[in-house]
């Protein structure tokens, strides 16, 4: 899962600066998330609406991506979201005494999640013929490396654990995106961000 690290702790905010270049460029940061797992994770097939510089710290993290003219290939679907409540009791020292427990609170007007419905590891060639078409790239990044993805360009996530940690840890930036498109809109033209003519 991941959090904004606004919210946990303003002492791994001071852990965790924005890259020079970001600053530099004059680029607008959205939230700076922390994403951690048990590293035996996948973020299926999707895009964002935001820039994305993807920081590895420990484990791996293999990356199935496909540019932005695919968005029909690829079956473009939106998911409405949902807020959820959830309660669980502490005991004094702190520790769980139970499972947390969840409930839908309410369905959201945003449809901001786009998901394909494409499963990557068993693909059905009778049920989506156009992804036939499609070219992917795939790359892994490790500790220490960094990867920056572009807004709207789909992307599947296996997170892997470091052996002796069994564990994963990345950090991402989200930043305002160079290039917009208006969502939903599988055949949209990317437009350059108004926030950006200053590089023009």
């Amino acid at each position: 899962e991941y959090t904004p690290l606004e919210t946990i702790d303003s002492e791994l905010v001071k852990d965790a600066p924005l890259p020079k270049f970001i600053n530099e460029l004059g680029l607008r940061v959205e939230t700076t998330n922390l994403w951690l797992s048990d590293g035996n994770t996948i973020g299926k097939l999707h895009f964002d609406g935001a820039d994305n510089f993807l920081v590895q710290f420990v484990g791996s993290k293999t990356l199935t991506i496909f540019d932005p003219h695919n968005n029909e290939n690829l079956y473009e679907g939106h998911i409405q979201e949902a807020e959820f409540d959830a309660s669980y009791k502490l005991d004094e020292k702190g520790y769980s005494l139970q499972n947390w427990t969840f409930s839908r609170h309410r369905l959201l007007d945003s449809t901001s999640m786009v998901m394909s419905p494409v499963d990557l590891a068993k693909i059905d060639v009778q049920r989506f013929p156009n992804f036939a078409k499609v070219k992917r790239m795939v790359c892994t990044i490790n500790k220490g490396d960094a990867l920056f993805l572009p807004a709207f360009w789909w992307h599947e996530v296996a997170s892997a654990p470091c052996p002796e940690k069994h564990f994963n840890l990345a950090l991402n930036f989200w930043f305002r995106a160079f290039f917009l498109k208006d969502i939903p809109c599988a055949e949209c033209r990317l437009d350059i961000n108004k926030d950006y003519h200053h590089f023009l």
